[in-house]
């Protein structure tokens, strides 16, 4: 299946960037992430087509890797000698599966969707990267997240800044996306506010019950955020990450994939961004 015919064009011209049309999408999307640290695209695939890709990963469900553990929203930094009240100490369960690249079948459409060069171009642009490629990592270069009934991604920070996400699937109860944009700077943490943001009393979260066939663009790596717990539903969340890196040829070193693929064998610090 041609990508081009996945994603309304019509509404979102990122096949004409230099146009007036193609230029004012990338700017108010631009916009939207440097106020509030996310710019996202609800029906930016085509109902048909949104069928399709979900139909293209269902068949792997069964085989999807399974996490379910704690993990701290510092995970890669150095959390002893805090107070055990202290956010820097907290744990928070972490439960789904994912599906890796290396689960797709060879006539998959996702691969030609994720290394669609006009889709990397306008990514490129919106992120305001010089230069921009898709990571050649075989299992986490294309991932797929799966959150059923009480699943959760627990609340954390991303060690890049620049998620870029697909949503395929909405539960029927909870399952939203929450975050807090900008909660920490490079000069304060601000542990406070991230406090109130754990017990729920942060006036500053903000809840987003994004429909499929949203595309987003998300700076975590300062804005604290998680997927809420799913509640009943039929069916789970189910979303798709592209994973791009500004030099050609990046794989994620063998730690971080290991917590994907064999988590019960790597250490509860953390997980790959999200």
């Amino acid at each position: 299946m041609d990508p081009s015919s996945l994603i309304d064009l019509d509404r979102y011209p990122i096949d004409r960037l230099d146009a007036p049309d193609g230029r004012a999408l990338v700017d108010g999307l631009r916009h939207d992430l440097d106020a509030g640290a996310l710019a996202f695209l609800p029906g930016f695939i085509r109902p048909q087509a949104l069928a399709a890709l979900v139909a293209d990963v269902e068949p792997l469900f069964p085989q999807a890797h399974r996490r379910d553990r704690m993990r701290t929203p510092y995970g890669w930094m150095d959390n002893s000698g805090f107070p055990e009240d202290h956010p820097r100490r907290a744990m928070h369960r972490n439960s789904g599966r994912t599906i890796t690249r290396d689960m797709l079948v060879d006539e998959s459409t996702w691969p030609r969707l994720f290394e669609w060069p006009v889709l990397t171009e306008f990514v490129r642009r919106v992120l305001g990267f010089e230069t921009l490629h898709c990571s050649a990592d075989p299992w986490l270069s294309l991932e797929f997240h799966i959150e059923a009934e009480n699943d959760q991604l627990a609340w954390h920070y991303d060690t890049n800044d620049g998620v870029v996400s697909l949503l395929l699937q909405s539960p029927d109860e909870g399952g939203d996306f929450e975050h807090v944009p900008f909660l920490r700077d490079e000069n304060d943490e601000h542990y406070d506010e991230v406090a109130r943001v754990f017990d729920g009393s942060s006036e500053r979260i903000r809840r987003l019950p994004l429909e499929p066939g949203t595309f987003a663009l998300f700076r975590g790596r300062r804005s604290i955020h998680r997927v809420a717990p799913v509640g009943h539903t039929a069916k789970p969340r189910l979303i798709a990450l592209f994973s791009y890196d500004r030099e050609p040829g990046m794989v994620f070193p063998e730690a971080t994939v290991k917590a994907v693929i064999d988590p019960d064998d790597t250490p509860h610090t953390g997980t790959p961004a999200s």
